[in-house]
């Protein structure tokens, strides 16, 4: 009998994201919290947020937030066995790896662990406010998790990264995650920084991310450790071992528009240590947030040498974010230009293998304009990008060259156009807006 997440993935398995990606993030697998639902239920400022996606709203649709874990077990939504052995086996059968969250910051308010181990958690002392802390039921009075810039999550009780035990406890349970999945994506990574924690909770930290990492790798070598991180804290956890980092600064160019930022990222060799996005679970829908201009940002996305994080749902053109706390929501139509532009973009990433070129990005000069462009080569065929980055229209013409030869037909693939082509020495004639890109194979 198959598990409630193995028939949900099998409903997903032959959608286009999951066959173009590699690797499978699951967010929510771990089991959920009461304290956190019944918070989430009864926060006044989180409303909004639900009843933007469910209306009418019924106490059912929200379930608690996924980085308020009671345990590192699945949870009764996930799997009645107790255990993801028969998912991460279905996982590798489709030939992808799965990823699952670790939360290092901090565990449910409510989680066994506290009366297992309640050494491992931060006691407040008198300089911490009443809205950072709270009186658990063995007397102590806890510190709830939180960063340096906000006030704490409520549902959440702060692990004490003074106390050696908690490193040991982490890898403990890492060990133990490690045997269902092939990597973790670690929650807000950088608070466990031995600055971060002192600035946040005026105690020093013994915590060492690298000898974490290592640790683990012992056991299971090819383990993927992924950050979330901010603050230009991401090239201090590369060091410590971490795999990947998110790259917010690329996302937050986008957003302002910061066109020679954009190029300036696109042209970093990032040896794939850098994971961008348009949308994920924190930010806006990829379609509200950038409107037409997420078709272009995404194809860029696609010439870039990064881990592209994709969020389910951002082919379909939605535009409604959804609270991390939710479990139901009212349908949202498609985009039918955003799905089929996902369509062709994907379907040609899709035929990217390891023996595929990227050509080094190059600027090519028209009436003082710089056009930006990049190529792929996989086999036969060259993927080729065009991207105005300035604030008025330029044309030209690209030269033909080595895999760029002349076609009386060419299909934009990111807006779907045919244009013929009248065959001439010059080579292929382009036109862009400005943040136009095009998008052709050869």
């Amino acid at each position: 009998m198959k598990e409630p997440l193995e028939f949900a993935l099998s409903s997903l398995k032959d959608s286009l994201p999951f066959v173009w990606a590699e690797e499978i993030w699951l967010m929510g697998v771990w089991k959920n919290s009461p304290k956190s639902q019944s918070i989430a239920r009864s926060m006044p400022e989180l409303q909004p947020g639900f009843l933007a996606v469910k209306h009418p709203l019924f106490a059912e649709d929200v379930y608690g937030s996924p980085y308020s874990i009671y345990s590192y077990t699945p949870d009764p939504l996930v799997s009645a066995n107790d255990n993801l052995t028969n998912v991460y086996k279905q996982i590798h059968e489709w030939n992808k790896k799965l990823i699952l969250d670790f939360v290092p910051n901090h565990m449910a308010i409510d989680s066994p662990l506290i009366e297992s181990d309640p050494h491992l958690f931060l006691i407040a002392t008198d300089s911490v406010s009443a809205k950072n802390s709270f009186l658990h039921a063995n007397g102590n009075r806890y510190v709830h998790g939180r960063d340096p810039y906000f006030d704490g999550w409520t549902d959440t009780i702060q692990w004490d990264f003074s106390n050696p035990d908690v490193e040991k406890k982490h890898i403990q349970i890492l060990k133990e995650i490690a045997k269902v999945c092939d990597g973790v994506r670690c929650d807000m990574a950088m608070l466990l920084l031995p600055d971060v924690f002192e600035k946040t909770h005026e105690k020093k930290s013994v915590y060492d991310w690298k000898r974490v990492i290592d640790t683990v790798r012992q056991n299971y070598p090819n383990f993927k450790f992924y950050a979330e991180a901010y603050w230009g804290m991401e090239n201090r956890l590369l060091d410590l071992g971490f795999d990947a980092t998110y790259d917010k600064s690329f996302y937050d160019t986008l957003k302002e528009n910061q066109f020679h930022f954009i190029s300036q990222s696109l042209n970093e060799n990032t040896k794939l240590s850098k994971i961008r996005f348009l949308e994920n679970h924190d930010e806006e829908r990829a379609k509200h947030q950038f409107g037409e201009n997420s078709h272009t940002y995404f194809s860029l996305l696609s010439f870039s040498e990064c881990i592209l994080l994709f969020h389910e749902g951002q082919n379909l053109g939605l535009t409604k974010k959804i609270p991390v706390q939710m479990i139901q929501t009212d349908p949202e139509n498609s985009n039918q230009v955003t799905e089929m532009y996902y369509k062709r973009a994907m379907k040609t990433i899709t035929k990217r293998n390891s023996s595929s070129m990227f050509y080094q990005p190059n600027y090519i000069e028209f009436n003082g304009s710089a056009v930006f462009t990049r190529a792929i080569q996989t086999g036969d065929e060259t993927e080729l990008i065009l991207w105005n980055e300035t604030n008025k229209k330029v044309s030209g013409w690209i030269p033909f060259q080595e895999g760029i030869q002349f076609q009386s037909i060419l299909t934009d693939l990111v807006s779907g156009v045919e244009f013929p082509q009248t065959k001439s020495e010059e080579g292929i004639y382009f036109k862009l807006n400005p943040n136009q890109a095009q998008w052709f194979i050869f």
